[in-house]
């Protein structure tokens, strides 16, 4: 093979290896949802969320105290992908936070904090998946 056979073949070689793969898509990032508990409420309030679609929820709370989010029917009917849910329940100290991936499922659930006089005081919350 000639030297300038040589030199075109090594320079396509390289051309390919250069070009955008196509066909191929990268996978979209999961939607992140944020769900601050704060004094006596949950924000957003309601959570809406897509029915089918993995999802990441970021529990935070923002308040000066301890807080739950209960939700049993929620995360009886979503499939848990990872994170704590012992009794279909987040319990988070004081500046706590957790993270929870799951696929949720349709329908509409209510959430509510389990600390005494929390729900009372007006700490309850929806959560509706379409």
């Amino acid at each position: 093979m000639s030297p300038l056979r040589i030199a075109c073949a090594v320079a396509l070689a390289g051309a390919t290896l250069a070009l955008p793969a196509s066909g191929v898509t990268a996978n979209p990032a999961q939607p992140t949802v944020t769900v601050t508990l704060g004094s006596h409420f949950y924000q957003p309030n309601p959570i809406y969320l897509a029915g089918g679609v993995p999802v990441r929820l970021v529990f935070q709370n923002r308040a000066g105290k301890a807080h739950s989010f209960k939700a049993p029917e929620f995360f009886r009917a979503a499939r848990l992908l990872s994170g704590p849910l012992p009794n279909g329940e987040i319990e988070l100290k004081r500046g706590r936070g957790a993270v929870v991936h799951l696929i949720p499922a349709r329908g509409q659930y209510r959430v509510h904090c389990t600390e005494p006089f929390h729900t009372m005081l007006g700490m309850t919350g929806r959560i509706i998946v379409s």
